[in-house]
């Protein structure tokens, strides 16, 4: 494939798979930390089964570059567990190479970690899936991966909420197997804290995780603070946020910072040069989805005092986030076969999580976010604020094009550098703005989607962009909700140290596509002609067609 670049000779690095699921194994936490040698037939299916991960997270050691964690939404599990589970992953060597886990506590995990684990007695009772992850790295080797665990719940008649939901919110903590050496820096899984669950009823749920550590040498250095949502079935939910000042031990009592803003979704944070924390998020002000008189954008609230209290959240930044509902027909956030048919005849994954992603080089806070244009594009902005957060810049593309959609934006700042990635489909020859992502005027999909990267050494007075990815994805094959609707997560993500920058996103080249009325049909799939009727036994592990995976790249 010939790579379409912005820049003259600038060209994608390798693509590196993360996660290994062909002829391979993934070890436990036992075996990753040095401390034994537990292996069980969940941990070994996931080596070999060829199934969806998404949702990925990248963090770089500060202490040690080369070494670096990943984690996924990982699917390896549905056989033997009967549900997706957190992944975790470690390379030592800058991501050539990469160790694939789980984090322990899956059901059927046996493991003296896995039993101790309080997101196992969660799994026991029903909550048997994990997902959500985040990272992020303090300056002793420590590693911090946050995410939740639930059942999908019932549905709560036609009623687009759902009741009976258990599960919570966690943060695990991975530390280096040897304190004098970094590059076993993340590598002994140490222990799990449950940070809030969910209450039994209806509509209670915990979800979209941030996680961050002060890496300053400020009185707050050290200190790990966790962000969520938490959804209580009715009126406003609410972003909460913990603190932890004994690596992640033990955590505070969820503190609400929303304040009066409805719709919370997404929490980010950012640390300041001396131990300020900003956290962003996507908010609604000014009533429920049912009133006519609102502000959608990106929310902010800032603290001065290492998290014990926090300014009134406001809307910041107002915008119209770019989301798949309009693509639909019918107000449905994902088509595709069947039940998941759309008056529009289009196939698309849900991307609705429109969250802006937030970081600061010190003097300045820098916002990133997926909006819609008046003519139906979405794009890629941000903005920037040089006081604290009390007053932002206007909104500015960060890589405009006139064709293709632009999503998933997620950026970081590093050494005088900002790096941003984001998904980007204006390779697709089928491009309208009135049509989702890699689908044509007949409801066709293809492979049009490749991951961008734009960097700014001015504070984004100016950019330069290259294309990460060496071969297009179609982000539109029917893998999910017994193989008629598409997912590919709600995020991918940059992470930089100093001069070290590297990418992770999720990626459908080494999916099998079988072809179908749509083009969206995967090897298997009885619409295409297969025969495999559920993803709970072997028969799709051998068509390829569920392969998904994380791929990621050195910039």
């Amino acid at each position: 494939m010939v790579l379409t670049q912005a820049s003259p000779g600038v060209a994608a690095s390798a693509n590196v798979r993360v996660t290994h699921d062909t002829g391979s194994a993934y070890v436990s936490a036992d075996v990753m930390g040095g401390t034994g040698a537990y292996t069980d037939g969940t941990l070994q299916r996931c080596g070999i089964d060829r199934r969806m991960q998404n949702e990925p997270t990248l963090a770089l050691d500060p202490r040690n570059p080369s070494v670096r964690t990943a984690g996924s939404n990982d699917y390896c599990t549905v056989p033997t567990n009967g549900d997706a589970w957190a992944g975790f992953y470690r390379s030592t060597d800058s991501g050539t190479s990469w160790a694939d886990s789980l984090l322990p506590g899956y059901l059927n995990d046996g493991s003296a970690q896995g039993l101790a684990s309080p997101v196992h007695q969660m799994a026991l009772g029903g909550a048997i899936a994990a997902g959500d992850p985040v990272q992020a790295w303090d300056t002793h080797g420590n590693l911090f991966f946050m995410g939740n665990n639930f059942n999908r719940g019932t549905e709560n008649g036609v009623s687009p909420t759902f009741r009976d939901n258990t599960g919570d919110v966690w943060v695990a903590t991975y530390s280096p197997s040897n304190p004098t050496d970094s590059s076993t820096d993340g590598a002994r899984y140490v222990r799990t804290v449950i940070l809030a669950s969910n209450v039994f009823g209806l509509g209670s749920f915990n979800d979209k995780t941030g996680i961050q550590v002060d890496q300053t040498n400020s009185a707050f250095s050290g200190t790990v603070y966790a962000a969520w949502s938490d959804f209580h079935g009715s009126g406003c939910n609410e972003i909460d946020i913990v603190r932890s000042t004994d690596h992640g031990a033990t955590f505070s009592a969820p503190l609400k910072i929303s304040s009066s803003i409805c719709n919370n979704q997404g929490p980010n944070i950012a640390i300041g040069p001396s131990g300020q924390v900003y956290v962003s998020w996507f908010g609604q002000k000014s009533g429920t989805f049912g009133q006519q008189t609102r502000t959608l954008g990106a929310a902010f609230a800032a603290s001065l005092d290492g998290g014990a209290t926090f300014s009134m959240a406001d809307v910041v930044v107002p915008f119209d986030p770019f989301t798949s509902r309009p693509f639909s027909g019918n107000g449905a956030r994902q088509c595709g076969d069947g039940p998941f048919a759309c008056p529009s005849g289009q196939t698309f994954p849900r991307f609705d999580l429109a969250q802006p992603s937030i970081t600061t080089d010190g003097a300045t806070i820098y916002m990133a976010f997926m909006a819609r244009l008046a003519s139906g594009q979405g794009q890629t902005q941000f903005v920037k604020s040089t006081n604290g957060g009390a007053t932002w810049s206007v909104a500015a593309a960060v890589d405009p094009q006139s064709s293709g959609h632009q999503f998933f934006p997620w950026i970081t700042a590093s050494n005088g550098r900002l790096s941003v990635v984001y998904y980007d489909s204006r390779l697709d020859s089928d491009y309208s703005s009135q049509r989702a992502p890699c689908n044509s005027a007949t409801g066709q999909g293809s492979a049009c989607l490749a991951v961008w990267y734009s960097s700014s050494t001015n504070g984004g007075s100016t950019w330069s962009h290259q294309q990460l990815t060496t071969a297009l994805t179609n982000p539109n094959l029917e893998q999910f909700g017994g193989r008629r609707v598409p997912f590919i997560g709600d995020y991918i993500m940059v992470s930089a140290v100093n001069g070290s920058i590297a990418a992770v996103w999720t990626d459908q080249r080494d999916a099998v596509v079988a072809g179908g009325p749509d083009g969206n049909d995967v090897a298997g799939d009885p619409a295409a002609g297969g025969s495999c009727t559920s993803s709970a036994n072997t028969c799709f592990d051998g068509t390829g067609g569920l392969d998904q995976n994380i791929y990621t790249t050195n910039i």
